[in-house]
């Protein structure tokens, strides 16, 4: 439908405010437009036998005898309810406030636009009507179901997982999809969970659901695996299935049975039930998180929650609630909501994602926040496991990598895996597989990867940090410094789950090029691997890297961090030079810069200690580690004198 034909009634009570909106809504082509002083005239409207139902009103909050507060409490309550756009003069705390109002009587707001608004303000509030309009009405709203229908429905296989995709905001590329339940009735069509979900809780039924989903997620995960997609799906969990105590056996099982490592799927729980003090859904979780599942935090901002209180169960993934994300690009409240949020996933070390992102703004508002993933209709409705195949068939993907030189190309790089966890070793390797890797081996240690070096050569070193023997971080000192037979400058990356900064601040100091955080996730470790080998390296003298202090144990506090640091100071005439300093932005760094004073994480710990001087290898590093750097400006000589 087009805006010619819709219906619009604008309810302003200032004569010239709502002239002026008329005007622009007739300067875009509206015909339709029916006027009113106050909320007691916009009812009358409505409920006028011979009037034409209303697509859209347009409302002020602020009128004499009945304001637009009530008035949307009177319009939440019609059989036929328009969406609303509301304009107003008061501020924005204000705005928020009657925003979440409406939202909470259910009205179906498009948005807020306040006085003066424009004409590309109003246009594009409009625009929301054709884009989304049919997915703010649930189109099972009009019929209520029984128990009964509902569990006839589950029994005859009726119900299936709709994949939402998720993709991640730096690189672009797709990561996941969340399952979400939708029943495909034979004569409904496909129902939201509006119509069951409740009613399932109340009675007892959750659980036959959740296993459905998650089997039919889980296979369907598997399919997509073997057809060279590598992602994880999300599955929801309620609060009642978390008490039964064997809960977590069974879906560790039902994952298995489907042909899925469980580190591919994330379970996703409301804030609410993360914050329970059961002792059943606590030991769930933990057993789940020991088996490799991720947890999400999903609807996060929604509960009532501590920092405290999340730490006690390890979640990989905090999702921020639509509610807040929509129209937090003109909200400066839900604005800090949503980027406090972000900066807290940071502290907690865990990925952040935003779902209901509906706007290129959202996107890119999201992206300066420092967002890691984004979920919503900007990127792709729920789909039919057929339609998201052919959603990731069509999904734009990355170029080839390109080789490094002397390399002869992406199947032929020879990569080296160095991790003593067997199941997360064989991952990594079935991964690089599937991204048409073949040139691939592994070893469980890295007393075997130096004796592998010997013999071989490989273009990419994957290796993890804490093994036997010897630590990832020794074997990376031993290949810098030229105890090794592999070449000096051999890209490497570090396997973390960015819980240990510094562990971070040694491998920065060994000139790293990048961290990939378990679980595997091909598209990540493909933009990865990309990254790593086409970075320019600049070496140091080896013995700035055989002072670098390698061994874990001897970094217990701030003291041995700051040892393991200040190794990486360049002590060169250029980094002694009195040159103009200045402070920069992350973004306006550059190579050959030299570091005036420490950089530490939040907690701390110092990651790059003052003299060094940067090379896009270490930039980049530091953008990888961006959410848990101290500070996002720094005192560097932009201008280096040389000897």
């Amino acid at each position: 439908m087009n805006i010619g034909e819709l219906n619009l009634l604008v309810v302003e009570d200032d004569v010239f405010q709502r002239q002026m909106i008329v005007q622009m809504l007739r300067s875009i082509g509206t015909v339709a437009i029916i006027e009113a002083g106050d909320g007691n005239q916009a009812l009358a409207v409505l409920h006028a036998a011979e009037s034409k139902p209303v697509d859209i009103v347009i409302c002020d909050l602020n009128m004499p005898e009945m304001d637009g507060l009530e008035f949307l409490r009177h319009l939440s309550s019609e059989s036929h309810q328009p969406e609303v756009v509301i304009v107003s003069g008061l501020d924005d705390k204000l705005l928020s406030s009657a925003t979440r109002m409406a939202k909470m009587y259910g009205i179906r707001l498009l948005g807020t636009m306040q006085k003066p608004g424009t004409l590309v303000q109003l246009q594009d509030l409009l625009s929301k009507h054709i884009r989304v309009g049919k997915k703010l009405q649930p189109p099972e709203a009009a019929k209520a179901f029984s128990m009964e229908e509902i569990l006839h429905g589950l029994r005859a296989n009726q119900f299936e997982p709709f994949f939402q995709p998720k993709v991640d905001l730096k690189s672009g590329r797709l990561v996941g999809a969340e399952g979400l339940a939708r029943w495909v009735h034979p004569e409904f069509g496909v129902v939201g969970p509006y119509a069951f979900i409740e009613l399932m809780e109340q009675n007892g039924h959750i659980d036959e659901l959740t296993f459905l989903i998650l089997k039919k997620s889980a296979e369907a995960c598997s399919e997509f695996h073997k057809n060279g997609h590598i992602l994880t799906i999300s599955v929801n969990l309620s609060l009642s299935s978390l008490d039964d105590v064997t809960l977590a056996n069974k879906i560790i099982n039902t994952v298995r049975q489907a042909g899925v490592d469980p580190h591919y799927i994330v379970l996703e729980i409301t804030e609410t039930t993360a914050m329970t003090e059961s002792g059943h859904a606590l030991e769930n979780l933990t057993r789940l998180c020991m088996h490799g599942f991720v947890l999400s935090i999903d609807d996060y901002g929604t509960g009532y929650s501590s920092m405290q209180q999340l730490t006690r169960i390890a979640f990989g993934e905090l999702k921020i609630d639509q509610s807040f994300v929509k129209d937090c690009a003109q909200n400066p409240s839900l604005h800090i909501v949503v980027k406090s949020s972000i900066d807290m996933a940071h502290r907690l070390h865990v990925k952040s994602v935003a779902e209901g992102v509906e706007s290129q703004q959202d996107w890119d508002m999201l992206q300066s926040m420092g967002c890691d993933t984004a979920q919503g209709y900007f990127i792709s409705k729920p789909l039919a496991k057929s339609a998201f195949a052919d959603f990731m068939l069509n999904y734009i993907q990355p170029a080839p990598i390109p080789a490094k030189p002397g390399a002869r190309g992406q199947e032929s790089m020879r990569i080296l895996v160095v991790e003593d966890d067997k199941f997360v070793r064989g991952i990594i390797v079935r991964v690089l597989n599937d991204l048409r890797f073949t040139q691939i081996m592994d070893v469980d240690s890295a007393v075997d990867a130096r004796i592998l070096l010997e013999k071989h050569t490989f273009d990419l070193i994957v290796t993890d940090v804490e093994m036997p023997g010897m630590n990832g971080l020794e074997l990376i000192q031993l290949i810098r410094t030229g105890k090794t037979h592999a070449k000096a400058d051999t890209r490497i990356l570090v396997l973390t789950g960015y819980s240990n900064s510094q562990m971070m601040s040694v491998a920065l100091a060994l000139d790293v090029n990048g961290f990939l955080i378990k679980p595997v996730v091909a598209a990540v470790l493909y933009e990865k691997i990309a990254k790593a080998m086409t970075e320019k390296m600049h070496l140091r003298s080896p013995l700035a890297y055989q002072s670098v202090v390698t061994k874990l144990q001897n970094l217990p506090n701030a003291e041995a961090s700051k040892e393991a640091a200040m190794v990486s100071m360049d002590t060169s005439p250029a980094a002694q030079s009195s040159v103009k300093v200045s402070q920069l932005t992350l973004r306006e760094l550059r190579p050959n810069m030299i570091v005036r004073e420490n950089i530490f994480a939040k907690d701390g710990t110092l990651l790059i200690s003052a003299g060094r001087v940067l090379t896009e290898v270490s930039i980049h590093r530091m953008n990888d580690l961006s959410g848990i750097l101290k500070s996002n400006t720094f005192m560097v000589e932009e201008e280096p004198k040389t000897a």
